[in-house]
Protein backbone atom coordinates (compact mmCIF):
# COMPACT_ATOMS: atom_id res chain seq x y z
CA UNK A 1 0.00 0.00 0.00
CA UNK A 2 1.28 3.48 -0.84
CA UNK A 3 2.46 5.41 2.21
CA UNK A 4 0.50 8.49 1.16
CA UNK A 5 -3.28 8.57 0.85
CA UNK A 6 -3.90 10.23 -2.51
CA UNK A 7 -7.14 11.27 -4.11
CA UNK A 8 -6.40 9.57 -7.40
CA UNK A 9 -5.88 6.00 -6.19
CA UNK A 10 -6.90 3.86 -3.30
CA UNK A 11 -5.87 0.34 -2.46
CA UNK A 12 -7.88 -1.82 -0.08
CA UNK A 13 -5.75 -3.27 2.72
CA UNK A 14 -5.81 -7.04 2.25
CA UNK A 15 -5.83 -9.56 5.10
CA UNK A 16 -2.10 -10.23 4.80
CA UNK A 17 -1.25 -6.52 4.54
CA UNK A 18 -3.50 -5.78 7.50
CA UNK A 19 -1.69 -8.39 9.61
CA UNK A 20 1.66 -6.88 8.67
CA UNK A 21 0.41 -3.36 9.39
CA UNK A 22 -1.01 -4.36 12.78
CA UNK A 23 2.19 -6.25 13.62
CA UNK A 24 4.35 -3.23 12.73
CA UNK A 25 2.17 -0.81 14.65
CA UNK A 26 2.06 -3.10 17.68
CA UNK A 27 5.80 -3.67 17.69
CA UNK A 28 6.75 0.01 17.52
CA UNK A 29 3.99 1.28 19.83
CA UNK A 30 4.84 -1.33 22.47
CA UNK A 31 8.55 -0.52 22.26
CA UNK A 32 7.67 3.15 22.67
CA UNK A 33 5.63 2.45 25.79
CA UNK A 34 8.33 0.18 27.23
CA UNK A 35 10.85 2.94 26.62
CA UNK A 36 8.57 5.33 28.48
CA UNK A 37 8.16 2.84 31.33
CA UNK A 38 11.92 2.38 31.72
CA UNK A 39 12.90 6.04 31.41
CA UNK A 40 10.15 7.24 33.76
CA UNK A 41 11.75 5.15 36.50
CA UNK A 42 14.35 7.89 36.82
CA UNK A 43 11.94 10.84 37.01
CA UNK A 44 10.59 10.57 40.62
CA UNK A 45 13.99 10.11 42.34
CA UNK A 46 15.48 12.89 40.20
CA UNK A 47 12.66 15.32 40.90
CA UNK A 48 12.50 14.43 44.62
CA UNK A 49 16.16 15.34 44.96
CA UNK A 50 15.27 18.91 43.95
CA UNK A 51 11.74 19.39 45.34
CA UNK A 52 9.81 18.32 48.44
CA UNK A 53 7.39 15.40 48.58
CA UNK A 54 4.53 17.89 49.08
CA UNK A 55 5.47 19.79 45.91
CA UNK A 56 5.62 16.53 43.98
CA UNK A 57 2.14 15.77 45.33
CA UNK A 58 0.98 19.07 43.79
CA UNK A 59 2.27 17.94 40.39
CA UNK A 60 0.37 14.65 40.74
CA UNK A 61 -2.84 16.53 41.58
CA UNK A 62 -2.36 18.74 38.50
CA UNK A 63 -3.09 15.76 36.28
CA UNK A 64 -6.13 14.84 38.33
CA UNK A 65 -7.44 18.37 37.67
CA UNK A 66 -6.68 18.43 33.94
CA UNK A 67 -8.01 14.93 33.41
CA UNK A 68 -11.36 16.13 34.71
CA UNK A 69 -11.15 19.24 32.54
CA UNK A 70 -10.83 17.04 29.46
CA UNK A 71 -14.19 15.42 30.14
CA UNK A 72 -15.96 17.78 27.75
CA UNK A 73 -13.86 16.63 24.79
CA UNK A 74 -12.96 13.06 25.71
CA UNK A 75 -15.11 11.24 23.19
CA UNK A 76 -13.96 13.38 20.28
CA UNK A 77 -10.63 11.55 19.91
CA UNK A 78 -12.40 8.23 19.47
CA UNK A 79 -14.73 9.80 16.91
CA UNK A 80 -11.71 10.94 14.88
CA UNK A 81 -10.07 7.50 14.94
CA UNK A 82 -13.26 5.51 14.33
CA UNK A 83 -14.58 7.55 11.40
CA UNK A 84 -11.27 8.48 9.78
CA UNK A 85 -10.60 4.73 9.60
CA UNK A 86 -14.06 4.19 8.12
CA UNK A 87 -13.73 7.04 5.58
CA UNK A 88 -10.27 5.77 4.71
CA UNK A 89 -11.76 2.33 3.99
CA UNK A 90 -14.28 3.92 1.58
CA UNK A 91 -11.82 6.61 0.37
CA UNK A 92 -13.89 9.68 1.28
CA UNK A 93 -11.31 12.41 1.91
CA UNK A 94 -13.84 15.24 1.81
CA UNK A 95 -15.59 13.67 4.81
CA UNK A 96 -12.27 13.51 6.67
CA UNK A 97 -11.83 17.25 6.04
CA UNK A 98 -15.33 18.04 7.29
CA UNK A 99 -15.01 15.82 10.34
CA UNK A 100 -11.69 17.31 11.48
CA UNK A 101 -12.68 20.92 10.77
CA UNK A 102 -15.89 20.51 12.75
CA UNK A 103 -14.16 18.73 15.61
CA UNK A 104 -11.39 21.32 16.01
CA UNK A 105 -13.90 24.19 16.20
CA UNK A 106 -16.12 22.28 18.62
CA UNK A 107 -13.33 21.22 21.01
CA UNK A 108 -11.67 24.66 20.94
CA UNK A 109 -14.95 26.27 22.03
CA UNK A 110 -15.35 23.75 24.85
CA UNK A 111 -11.74 24.27 25.96
CA UNK A 112 -12.15 28.06 26.16
CA UNK A 113 -15.28 27.67 28.28
CA UNK A 114 -13.52 25.24 30.61
CA UNK A 115 -10.46 27.48 31.01
CA UNK A 116 -12.67 30.47 31.82
CA UNK A 117 -14.48 28.49 34.50
CA UNK A 118 -11.21 27.18 35.93
CA UNK A 119 -9.87 30.72 36.33
CA UNK A 120 -12.52 31.41 38.94
CA UNK A 121 -12.43 27.91 40.48
CA UNK A 122 -8.68 27.55 41.12
CA UNK A 123 -8.72 29.41 44.48
CA UNK A 124 -11.41 27.03 45.72
CA UNK A 125 -9.33 24.03 44.61
CA UNK A 126 -6.23 25.34 46.35
CA UNK A 127 -7.77 26.46 49.64
CA UNK A 128 -10.97 24.53 50.25
CA UNK A 129 -10.77 21.21 48.38
CA UNK A 130 -7.14 20.14 48.57
CA UNK A 131 -6.25 22.21 51.68
CA UNK A 132 -2.82 23.11 50.34
CA UNK A 133 -0.53 24.87 52.80
CA UNK A 134 -0.49 28.71 52.40
CA UNK A 135 3.20 28.75 51.48
CA UNK A 136 2.39 26.74 48.32
CA UNK A 137 -0.78 28.59 47.22
CA UNK A 138 0.93 30.59 44.46
CA UNK A 139 2.88 27.56 43.27
CA UNK A 140 -0.26 25.44 43.12
CA UNK A 141 -2.19 28.15 41.23
CA UNK A 142 0.49 28.46 38.52
CA UNK A 143 0.84 24.67 38.19
CA UNK A 144 -2.92 24.03 38.02
CA UNK A 145 -3.70 26.72 35.47
CA UNK A 146 -0.49 26.26 33.46
CA UNK A 147 -0.93 22.52 32.95
CA UNK A 148 -4.66 22.95 32.28
CA UNK A 149 -4.06 25.59 29.60
CA UNK A 150 -1.46 23.53 27.78
CA UNK A 151 -3.46 20.33 28.10
CA UNK A 152 -6.66 21.82 26.67
CA UNK A 153 -4.72 23.54 23.88
CA UNK A 154 -3.23 20.17 22.94
CA UNK A 155 -6.66 18.52 23.05
CA UNK A 156 -8.13 21.21 20.79
CA UNK A 157 -5.70 20.29 18.03
CA UNK A 158 -5.51 16.59 18.85
CA UNK A 159 -7.39 15.98 15.59
CA UNK A 160 -4.11 15.73 13.68
CA UNK A 161 -2.72 13.01 15.94
CA UNK A 162 -5.96 11.04 15.78
CA UNK A 163 -6.13 11.47 11.99
CA UNK A 164 -2.81 9.66 11.74
CA UNK A 165 -4.01 6.96 14.14
CA UNK A 166 -7.18 6.54 12.09
CA UNK A 167 -5.04 6.05 8.99
CA UNK A 168 -3.19 3.38 11.02
CA UNK A 169 0.02 5.42 10.98
CA UNK A 170 0.43 4.49 14.63
CA UNK A 171 4.08 3.55 14.25
CA UNK A 172 4.79 7.10 13.08
CA UNK A 173 2.90 8.75 15.94
CA UNK A 174 4.65 6.44 18.42
CA UNK A 175 8.07 7.50 17.16
CA UNK A 176 7.07 11.16 17.45
CA UNK A 177 5.89 10.48 21.00
CA UNK A 178 9.25 8.90 21.93
CA UNK A 179 11.15 11.85 20.47
CA UNK A 180 9.03 14.28 22.48
CA UNK A 181 9.46 12.22 25.65
CA UNK A 182 13.24 12.41 25.28
CA UNK A 183 12.98 16.15 24.65
CA UNK A 184 10.81 16.59 27.76
CA UNK A 185 13.25 14.67 29.96
CA UNK A 186 16.25 16.63 28.68
CA UNK A 187 14.47 19.93 29.27
CA UNK A 188 13.32 18.78 32.70
CA UNK A 189 16.90 18.01 33.75
CA UNK A 190 18.19 21.32 32.38
CA UNK A 191 15.50 23.32 34.18
CA UNK A 192 15.95 21.43 37.46
CA UNK A 193 19.70 21.98 37.52
CA UNK A 194 19.13 25.66 36.76
CA UNK A 195 17.01 26.12 39.85
CA UNK A 196 13.46 26.26 38.45
CA UNK A 197 12.23 23.69 41.01
CA UNK A 198 8.83 22.10 40.45
CA UNK A 199 8.17 24.54 37.60
CA UNK A 200 10.77 22.62 35.58
CA UNK A 201 8.17 19.92 35.00
CA UNK A 202 5.63 22.49 33.81
CA UNK A 203 7.98 24.20 31.34
CA UNK A 204 9.16 20.87 29.89
CA UNK A 205 5.52 19.70 29.61
CA UNK A 206 4.54 22.82 27.64
CA UNK A 207 7.44 22.70 25.18
CA UNK A 208 6.95 18.96 24.58
CA UNK A 209 3.29 19.41 23.64
CA UNK A 210 3.97 22.32 21.27
CA UNK A 211 6.71 20.42 19.42
CA UNK A 212 4.52 17.31 19.22
CA UNK A 213 1.64 19.29 17.71
CA UNK A 214 3.84 20.87 15.05
CA UNK A 215 5.24 17.50 13.94
CA UNK A 216 1.79 15.88 13.79
CA UNK A 217 0.43 18.72 11.66
CA UNK A 218 3.28 18.31 9.17
CA UNK A 219 2.80 14.53 8.99
CA UNK A 220 -0.97 14.88 8.54
CA UNK A 221 -0.63 17.06 5.45
CA UNK A 222 2.08 14.75 4.11
CA UNK A 223 0.04 11.55 4.36
CA UNK A 224 -3.18 13.21 3.16
CA UNK A 225 -2.30 15.68 0.37
CA UNK A 226 -6.00 16.52 -0.03
CA UNK A 227 -6.35 17.45 3.64
CA UNK A 228 -8.01 20.80 4.25
CA UNK A 229 -8.84 22.25 7.66
CA UNK A 230 -10.97 25.38 7.30
CA UNK A 231 -13.66 27.11 9.27
CA UNK A 232 -15.97 27.09 6.24
CA UNK A 233 -15.86 23.27 6.30
CA UNK A 234 -17.54 23.33 9.72
CA UNK A 235 -20.67 21.24 9.23
CA UNK A 236 -23.32 20.63 11.89
CA UNK A 237 -24.24 17.36 10.17
CA UNK A 238 -21.15 15.85 11.84
CA UNK A 239 -22.56 16.72 15.24
CA UNK A 240 -24.51 13.48 15.27
CA UNK A 241 -21.21 11.56 15.25
CA UNK A 242 -19.90 13.56 18.20
CA UNK A 243 -23.19 13.45 20.12
CA UNK A 244 -24.08 9.82 19.43
CA UNK A 245 -20.85 7.88 19.18
CA UNK A 246 -18.64 10.50 20.86
CA UNK A 247 -20.95 11.28 23.76
CA UNK A 248 -21.23 7.63 24.78
CA UNK A 249 -17.47 7.10 24.55
CA UNK A 250 -17.05 10.37 26.42
CA UNK A 251 -19.29 9.20 29.25
CA UNK A 252 -17.33 5.97 29.48
CA UNK A 253 -14.11 7.99 29.50
CA UNK A 254 -15.46 10.31 32.18
CA UNK A 255 -16.13 7.35 34.43
CA UNK A 256 -12.71 5.90 33.62
CA UNK A 257 -10.93 9.14 34.52
CA UNK A 258 -12.84 9.43 37.77
CA UNK A 259 -11.95 5.84 38.64
CA UNK A 260 -8.30 6.32 37.72
CA UNK A 261 -7.92 9.30 40.03
CA UNK A 262 -10.36 8.43 42.82
CA UNK A 263 -7.62 6.98 45.06
CA UNK A 264 -5.59 10.19 44.89
CA UNK A 265 -8.70 12.32 45.35
CA UNK A 266 -9.68 10.44 48.52
CA UNK A 267 -6.11 10.62 49.83
CA UNK A 268 -5.74 14.35 49.16
CA UNK A 269 -9.09 15.22 50.72
CA UNK A 270 -9.23 12.76 53.65
CA UNK A 271 -5.50 12.57 54.41
CA UNK A 272 -2.71 14.80 53.02
CA UNK A 273 -0.50 15.58 50.01
CA UNK A 274 2.29 13.28 51.20
CA UNK A 275 -0.10 10.32 51.14
CA UNK A 276 -1.30 11.40 47.70
CA UNK A 277 2.30 11.43 46.45
CA UNK A 278 2.98 7.95 47.90
CA UNK A 279 -0.12 6.50 46.19
CA UNK A 280 0.83 8.21 42.94
CA UNK A 281 4.36 6.78 43.04
CA UNK A 282 3.19 3.34 44.18
CA UNK A 283 0.69 3.03 41.33
CA UNK A 284 2.86 4.76 38.72
CA UNK A 285 4.61 1.70 37.29
CA UNK A 286 1.52 -0.56 37.08
CA UNK A 287 -0.47 2.30 35.54
CA UNK A 288 2.34 3.10 33.11
CA UNK A 289 2.48 -0.57 32.19
CA UNK A 290 -1.21 -0.28 31.38
CA UNK A 291 -0.30 2.37 28.83
CA UNK A 292 1.24 -0.50 26.83
CA UNK A 293 -2.13 -2.18 26.54
CA UNK A 294 -3.63 1.21 25.74
CA UNK A 295 -1.22 1.60 22.84
CA UNK A 296 -2.14 -1.87 21.62
CA UNK A 297 -5.85 -1.04 21.76
CA UNK A 298 -5.13 2.12 19.77
CA UNK A 299 -3.80 -0.21 17.06
CA UNK A 300 -6.82 -2.54 17.17
CA UNK A 301 -9.55 0.15 17.11
CA UNK A 302 -8.85 1.60 13.63
CA UNK A 303 -8.14 -1.89 12.26
CA UNK A 304 -11.50 -3.19 13.54
CA UNK A 305 -13.26 -0.06 12.24
CA UNK A 306 -11.65 -0.49 8.83
CA UNK A 307 -12.60 -4.17 8.59
CA UNK A 308 -16.11 -3.56 9.94
CA UNK A 309 -16.73 -1.00 7.18
CA UNK A 310 -15.87 -3.74 4.68
CA UNK A 311 -17.87 -6.47 6.49
CA UNK A 312 -14.82 -8.63 7.30
CA UNK A 313 -16.35 -10.15 10.46
CA UNK A 314 -14.31 -13.36 10.63
CA UNK A 315 -11.09 -11.34 10.61
CA UNK A 316 -12.42 -9.21 13.47
CA UNK A 317 -13.17 -12.35 15.52
CA UNK A 318 -9.63 -13.66 15.01
CA UNK A 319 -8.18 -10.25 15.86
CA UNK A 320 -10.12 -10.12 19.15
CA UNK A 321 -8.66 -13.44 20.36
CA UNK A 322 -5.13 -12.74 19.17
CA UNK A 323 -5.21 -9.17 20.45
CA UNK A 324 -6.34 -10.21 23.92
CA UNK A 325 -3.66 -12.93 23.99
CA UNK A 326 -0.95 -10.44 23.04
CA UNK A 327 -2.11 -7.97 25.69
CA UNK A 328 -2.17 -10.67 28.37
CA UNK A 329 1.34 -11.87 27.54
CA UNK A 330 2.83 -8.37 27.37
CA UNK A 331 1.15 -7.19 30.56
CA UNK A 332 1.94 -10.41 32.43
CA UNK A 333 5.58 -10.16 31.39
CA UNK A 334 5.93 -6.66 32.88
CA UNK A 335 3.54 -6.83 35.82
CA UNK A 336 4.78 -10.28 36.87
CA UNK A 337 8.21 -8.79 37.52
CA UNK A 338 6.79 -5.72 39.29
CA UNK A 339 4.62 -7.91 41.54
CA UNK A 340 7.45 -10.15 42.70
CA UNK A 341 10.37 -7.73 42.84
CA UNK A 342 8.50 -4.64 44.11
CA UNK A 343 10.44 -4.39 47.39
CA UNK A 344 14.02 -4.35 45.98
CA UNK A 345 12.78 -2.35 43.00
CA UNK A 346 11.48 0.36 45.34
CA UNK A 347 14.80 0.48 47.20
CA UNK A 348 16.73 0.73 43.92
CA UNK A 349 14.30 3.33 42.63
CA UNK A 350 13.84 5.63 45.63
CA UNK A 351 16.31 4.56 48.31
CA UNK A 352 16.14 2.91 51.74
CA UNK A 353 14.11 5.59 53.53
CA UNK A 354 11.37 3.93 55.62
CA UNK A 355 8.67 6.26 54.27
CA UNK A 356 8.97 4.57 50.85
CA UNK A 357 8.37 1.00 52.07
CA UNK A 358 4.60 1.27 51.62
CA UNK A 359 5.17 1.92 47.91
CA UNK A 360 6.29 -1.69 47.36
CA UNK A 361 3.07 -2.98 48.95
CA UNK A 362 0.92 -0.70 46.80
CA UNK A 363 2.79 -1.74 43.67
CA UNK A 364 2.30 -5.46 44.35
CA UNK A 365 -1.40 -5.09 45.13
CA UNK A 366 -2.06 -3.18 41.92
CA UNK A 367 -0.35 -5.53 39.45
CA UNK A 368 -2.82 -8.35 38.77
CA UNK A 369 -5.92 -6.09 38.88
CA UNK A 370 -4.26 -3.80 36.34
CA UNK A 371 -3.59 -6.80 34.10
CA UNK A 372 -7.28 -7.76 34.08
CA UNK A 373 -8.16 -4.10 33.58
CA UNK A 374 -5.90 -4.06 30.52
CA UNK A 375 -7.77 -7.03 29.04
CA UNK A 376 -11.05 -5.10 29.16
CA UNK A 377 -9.54 -2.67 26.66
CA UNK A 378 -9.81 -5.22 23.87
CA UNK A 379 -13.56 -5.44 24.48
CA UNK A 380 -13.83 -1.65 24.43
CA UNK A 381 -11.92 -1.49 21.14
CA UNK A 382 -14.20 -4.15 19.68
CA UNK A 383 -17.44 -2.38 20.64
CA UNK A 384 -16.18 1.01 19.44
CA UNK A 385 -15.00 -0.51 16.18
CA UNK A 386 -18.40 -2.05 15.39
CA UNK A 387 -20.25 1.17 16.40
CA UNK A 388 -21.70 -0.13 19.67
CA UNK A 389 -19.86 2.10 22.17
CA UNK A 390 -22.70 2.04 24.71
CA UNK A 391 -21.63 -1.47 25.72
CA UNK A 392 -18.37 -0.06 27.11
CA UNK A 393 -20.42 1.64 29.83
CA UNK A 394 -21.10 -1.74 31.42
CA UNK A 395 -17.51 -1.90 32.68
CA UNK A 396 -16.92 1.73 33.67
CA UNK A 397 -20.37 2.14 35.21
CA UNK A 398 -20.12 -1.18 37.01
CA UNK A 399 -16.70 -0.30 38.43
CA UNK A 400 -17.96 3.03 39.69
CA UNK A 401 -20.82 1.30 41.53
CA UNK A 402 -18.37 -1.24 42.95
CA UNK A 403 -16.01 1.51 44.14
CA UNK A 404 -18.84 3.25 45.92
CA UNK A 405 -20.10 0.02 47.48
CA UNK A 406 -16.67 -1.24 48.63
CA UNK A 407 -15.71 2.22 49.89
CA UNK A 408 -18.89 2.42 51.94
CA UNK A 409 -18.23 -0.98 53.54
CA UNK A 410 -14.49 -0.49 54.01
CA UNK A 411 -14.61 3.02 55.48
CA UNK A 412 -17.54 2.11 57.72
CA UNK A 413 -15.69 -0.71 59.46
CA UNK A 414 -12.08 0.42 58.99
CA UNK A 415 -10.15 3.65 59.30
CA UNK A 416 -9.37 5.65 56.17
CA UNK A 417 -5.71 4.84 55.57
CA UNK A 418 -3.47 4.50 52.56
CA UNK A 419 -3.94 0.71 52.50
CA UNK A 420 -7.73 0.84 52.94
CA UNK A 421 -7.95 3.24 49.98
CA UNK A 422 -5.83 0.87 47.88
CA UNK A 423 -7.97 -2.11 48.96
CA UNK A 424 -11.12 -0.36 47.70
CA UNK A 425 -9.64 0.28 44.24
CA UNK A 426 -8.06 -3.17 43.91
CA UNK A 427 -11.16 -5.16 44.86
CA UNK A 428 -13.54 -3.14 42.69
CA UNK A 429 -11.19 -3.40 39.70
CA UNK A 430 -10.86 -7.18 40.04
CA UNK A 431 -14.58 -7.86 40.26
CA UNK A 432 -15.53 -5.36 37.57
CA UNK A 433 -12.94 -6.61 35.08
CA UNK A 434 -13.86 -10.28 35.49
CA UNK A 435 -17.58 -9.63 34.98
CA UNK A 436 -16.98 -7.44 31.91
CA UNK A 437 -14.58 -9.90 30.25
CA UNK A 438 -17.13 -12.68 30.65
CA UNK A 439 -19.80 -10.43 29.09
CA UNK A 440 -17.63 -9.45 26.09
CA UNK A 441 -16.65 -13.05 25.40
CA UNK A 442 -20.32 -14.07 25.39
CA UNK A 443 -21.21 -11.25 22.98
CA UNK A 444 -18.32 -11.98 20.59
CA UNK A 445 -18.99 -15.72 20.76
CA UNK A 446 -15.75 -16.79 22.43
CA UNK A 447 -15.86 -19.73 24.83
CA UNK A 448 -14.88 -18.77 28.38
CA UNK A 449 -12.68 -21.89 28.59
CA UNK A 450 -10.96 -20.92 25.34
CA UNK A 451 -10.34 -17.43 26.67
CA UNK A 452 -8.89 -18.77 29.92
CA UNK A 453 -6.57 -21.25 28.20
CA UNK A 454 -5.44 -19.01 25.33
CA UNK A 455 -5.45 -15.58 27.02
CA UNK A 456 -5.52 -15.51 30.82
CA UNK A 457 -3.46 -18.54 31.89
CA UNK A 458 -0.46 -17.91 29.56
CA UNK A 459 -0.23 -14.29 30.69
CA UNK A 460 -0.49 -15.08 34.41
CA UNK A 461 0.90 -18.52 35.24
CA UNK A 462 4.10 -18.25 33.18
CA UNK A 463 5.46 -14.78 34.07
CA UNK A 464 4.29 -14.72 37.69
CA UNK A 465 5.44 -18.31 38.18
CA UNK A 466 8.90 -17.65 36.72
CA UNK A 467 9.16 -14.47 38.79
CA UNK A 468 8.27 -16.10 42.10
CA UNK A 469 10.61 -19.04 41.46
CA UNK A 470 13.48 -16.70 40.61
CA UNK A 471 12.84 -14.55 43.69
CA UNK A 472 12.70 -17.66 45.90
CA UNK A 473 16.08 -18.82 44.59
CA UNK A 474 17.63 -15.37 45.05
CA UNK A 475 16.13 -14.55 48.48
CA UNK A 476 19.49 -14.36 50.35
CA UNK A 477 20.83 -11.77 47.90
CA UNK A 478 17.50 -9.92 47.97
CA UNK A 479 17.76 -9.50 51.74
CA UNK A 480 21.23 -8.00 51.37
CA UNK A 481 20.05 -5.75 48.52
CA UNK A 482 17.24 -4.33 50.67
CA UNK A 483 19.80 -2.62 52.93
CA UNK A 484 21.78 -0.83 50.24
CA UNK A 485 20.44 1.11 47.27
CA UNK A 486 23.32 0.24 44.93
CA UNK A 487 23.14 -3.44 45.83
CA UNK A 488 19.43 -3.22 45.04
CA UNK A 489 20.18 -1.65 41.64
CA UNK A 490 22.55 -4.49 40.79
CA UNK A 491 20.08 -7.08 42.05
CA UNK A 492 17.25 -5.64 39.94
CA UNK A 493 19.39 -5.40 36.79
CA UNK A 494 20.71 -8.96 37.02
CA UNK A 495 17.37 -10.41 38.12
CA UNK A 496 15.63 -8.50 35.33
CA UNK A 497 17.90 -10.00 32.69
CA UNK A 498 17.48 -13.55 34.06
CA UNK A 499 13.70 -13.08 34.39
CA UNK A 500 13.42 -11.73 30.84
CA UNK A 501 15.39 -14.56 29.24
CA UNK A 502 13.70 -17.27 31.32
CA UNK A 503 10.18 -15.96 30.69
CA UNK A 504 10.74 -15.54 26.96
CA UNK A 505 12.11 -19.08 26.66
CA UNK A 506 9.18 -20.57 28.58
CA UNK A 507 6.65 -18.56 26.54
CA UNK A 508 8.26 -19.57 23.25
CA UNK A 509 8.50 -23.30 24.00
CA UNK A 510 5.56 -23.74 26.37
CA UNK A 511 2.93 -21.22 25.22
CA UNK A 512 3.35 -20.37 21.53
CA UNK A 513 1.72 -22.60 18.94
CA UNK A 514 3.39 -23.56 15.65
CA UNK A 515 2.19 -20.47 13.78
CA UNK A 516 3.35 -18.10 16.53
CA UNK A 517 6.76 -19.75 16.66
CA UNK A 518 7.01 -19.51 12.89
CA UNK A 519 6.21 -15.77 12.95
CA UNK A 520 8.86 -15.21 15.62
CA UNK A 521 11.45 -17.12 13.59
CA UNK A 522 10.58 -15.13 10.46
CA UNK A 523 10.98 -11.83 12.29
CA UNK A 524 14.29 -12.89 13.81
CA UNK A 525 15.55 -14.06 10.40
CA UNK A 526 14.44 -10.78 8.85
CA UNK A 527 16.24 -8.75 11.54
CA UNK A 528 19.40 -10.83 11.16
CA UNK A 529 19.18 -10.43 7.38
CA UNK A 530 18.93 -6.64 7.66
CA UNK A 531 21.88 -6.48 10.06
CA UNK A 532 23.95 -8.75 7.81
CA UNK A 533 23.15 -6.70 4.69
CA UNK A 534 24.08 -3.47 6.42
CA UNK A 535 27.31 -4.99 7.73
CA UNK A 536 28.21 -6.32 4.28
CA UNK A 537 27.37 -3.01 2.61
CA UNK A 538 29.60 -1.14 5.06
CA UNK A 539 32.37 -3.66 4.51
CA UNK A 540 32.16 -3.33 0.74
CA UNK A 541 32.20 0.47 1.04
CA UNK A 542 35.38 0.34 3.12
CA UNK A 543 37.03 -2.00 0.59
CA UNK A 544 36.17 0.33 -2.30
CA UNK A 545 37.69 3.28 -0.45
CA UNK A 546 40.85 1.26 0.15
Amino acid sequence: MNPVLTQSSHKVISKDDMQKLISRNLFISVLAKVFNLVTRLFIPPLVLSFVSLEEYGLWAICFVVISHLSLGAFGVSNVYVRYVASYHATHEIEKINGLLSTGIVLVTMISLILLTGLWFFVPTLVKDIFHISPSLHNTATVLFYGTATMFLFAISFNAFTQLLNGLQKIAETSLVWVFCLILEMILMVIFLFNGFGIFSLLYAFIIKNIVSLIIHIILSFYFVPGLSIRFKLFDRSYFKLFYRFGAIVQLSGVLGIILQSVDKLIASIALDMKTTALIDIGTKLPVMANSISGSMNSVFLPAISYMHSQQRQSEIFDLYIQGARNISLFMGFILGFLAVFSAPLTVAWLGTDDKYQIIAVIMTLFTFPRQLHALTGMGAAYFKGIEKPSRTLIYSGGRLILVGFTALITFTFFEVTILSIVAVIVSSTLIGAIVYIIYVNHYVGVSQITYLTKVVFPGVIVPYGVGYLLFLLSTPWAMVAMDNRWYAVGFILISGVIYTLSTLVVIYWGVFDFQEKDRVRQKIDKMIGRITRRFNSKGSTVQKKQ
